[in-house]
């Protein structure tokens, strides 16, 4: 099926300025799934991807010897504790409306975009214990371009001989031992999030918990 991703990405960003207006100033310092992320962390680092010159940002990211996941915890920990949250808001919501689109994030592809905002803003909500249903369009869209995700996302070795299906909509990948579940919990595991293996199942469980989260005991999924 074919996706007009830039539509779809734009749309998640919009439907997470929904979700992110609705929060309490507590939710908003609450933890994300990121290690060390708060909510905050998690907008800002959005933001400062979206809004930050390029070439300020090799001047950034040279300041941390180009060690690029340190210095994108780092700045967004700091740009989220200098900002309040509707300071934040008024620094992510034109990244939607105005489509604006600077620096590092014009040299993503709106595939790989879009599975970064999926997968954020449940970064946010599982935490928080406010679910929501992804629409079936994004979801399944972004699990199409997942498996073959590599770099700093590392789906791609993760998903490596398994046979993934999703039990909630019209998808499955790959062959091998069956890993199956919702789409949302296999979109989180396959970029590394260990607390979606307990929505997962299947004989393929023990490899794919081996590479999510090494340390998770058996009963961390069925």
């Amino acid at each position: 099926m074919a996706y007009d991703y830039d539509v779809l990405r734009l749309n998640e960003l919009e439907d997470f300025s929904r979700f992110l207006h609705g929060l309490t100033d507590e939710q908003w310092d609450g933890p994300s799934l990121c290690e060390g992320w708060r909510v905050r962390d998690v907008v800002s680092h959005i933001t400062i991807g979206y809004t930050t010159p390029m070439p300020r940002m090799l001047r950034i990211v040279a300041g941390y010897r180009f060690n690029v996941p340190k210095a994108s915890k780092e700045e967004s920990i700091a740009f989220g504790s200098s900002h309040t949250p509707a300071e934040l808001l008024q620094a992510f919501d034109p990244i939607w409306q105005a489509h604006v689109r600077k620096g590092i994030a014009k040299l993503i592809k709106t595939t790989e975009s879009l599975v970064d905002h999926v997968v954020h803003q449940q970064d946010c909500r599982r935490p928080l214990g406010l679910p929501r249903e992804v629409p079936g369009d994004r979801l399944r869209a972004a699990l199409d371009v997942a498996p073959n995700l590599s770099g700093f996302v590392g789906a791609k070795a993760r998903a490596a001989g398994l046979r993934l299906e999703a039990t909630d909509l019209d998808w499955s990948w790959g062959d091998g031992p069956v890993v199956r579940g919702a789409g949302e919990a296999l979109l989180l595991a396959l970029c590394g999030r260990p607390v979606a293996l307990a929505d997962l199942d299947g004989e393929g469980m023990a490899t794919l918990r081996s590479r999510v989260a090494p340390s998770a005991p058996a009963s961390a999924a069925a």
